[in-house]
């Protein structure tokens, strides 16, 4: 099964062809998706984040930058989930939450079950991958398990102890402590969570840090989290937008709207078959 982060290719898609068509997102996200899926030969989910983020109520600098929408337009935004939905491409996009958390919780519900495929670069999920389950990024290519170590300093199972410890400028996130030092705080104390209350017998440097960034450290670690405990006590992945799918019908009033003349068509075209098809065989996988 992929897994896709919905955001990698809605801003590839919206960056190439702002200024060239009209309703970017709705005309090349499902060009982008069909070539991933009928090359894959495999189930497909895409994830998207939700509006008002409950980590933004949580530290108000996370994140802070335009979502997807705000750069294209809710309306190219929203007719691009309908076509994707009349597809019959399965989708989560869930209030309050990231994409990020309802991917984590797909990859908690079939880790082990099967071969899971992330597509994205966020270095966030290589705290989810396994012998089972990998990342494909148009920036990283292929990482695997084996890879994180060699990328980031430290396994799968401690990168988001090393996030909450070394920030993320990306994310808006604070540093309590360089990489390096995290790294080796990781490695002779192992995870946050075993000793942030505690008082540590560490390099007095180090030791009035983690003091002095207690609090910070503790706000970072819940932003960064995505354990199974974490994304299900969020409640993710939530239900599927508009379960799944949605009536070709819906494809073709979009069409009119927003004279993509695919979307106009009786039925999906021939080349749009393979999403409708493997559409199909994620919601028997996730029995929806």
């Amino acid at each position: 099964m992929q897994i896709i982060d919905g955001g990698m290719i809605a801003f590839s898609a919206w960056h190439a062809l702002k200024a060239r068509v009209e309703w970017p997102l709705t005309f090349q996200v499902p060009r982008m998706l069909r070539p991933l899926v009928e090359a894959a030969q495999d189930t497909c989910v895409v994830c998207w984040n939700g509006d008002s983020l409950w980590k933004r109520e949580l530290w108000p600098a996370y994140r802070d930058r335009p979502e997807i929408w705000d750069e294209a337009g809710h309306a190219d935004f929203d007719a691009m989930l309908g076509a994707l939905a009349a597809l019959g491409v399965v989708q989560y996009r869930t209030p309050h939450l990231e994409a990020d958390e309802a991917l984590a919780a797909l990859v908690h519900r079939f880790e082990g079950q099967e071969d899971l495929v992330l597509r994205s670069d966020d270095k966030d999920f290589m705290q989810l991958l396994s012998g089972s389950t990998w990342m494909e990024g148009r920036v990283r290519g292929r990482v695997r398990f084996a890879d994180v170590k060699q990328i980031l300093g430290v396994t799968p199972t401690y990168v988001a102890d090393l996030l909450a410890l070394s920030g993320d400028k990306a994310d808006g996130i604070p540093r309590v402590l360089t990489p390096s030092a995290a790294i080796r705080l990781i490695e002779s104390r192992g995870h946050v969570r075993d000793w942030i209350d505690r008082d540590l017998r560490v390099a007095d440097p180090i030791k009035r840090r983690i003091e002095a960034g207690r609090d910070q450290l503790r706000v970072n670690l819940e932003l960064v989290d995505l354990s199974a405990a974490a994304v299900r006590a969020r409640g993710a992945p939530g239900e599927p937008l508009l379960k799944g799918w949605g009536s070709w019908d819906a494809a073709r009033a979009i069409g009119e709207r927003t004279g993509i003349a695919w979307l106009r068509a009786d039925q999906p075209p021939e080349p749009y078959r393979i999403l409708r098809e493997w559409g199909e065989r994620t919601r028997a996988r996730i029995r929806l």
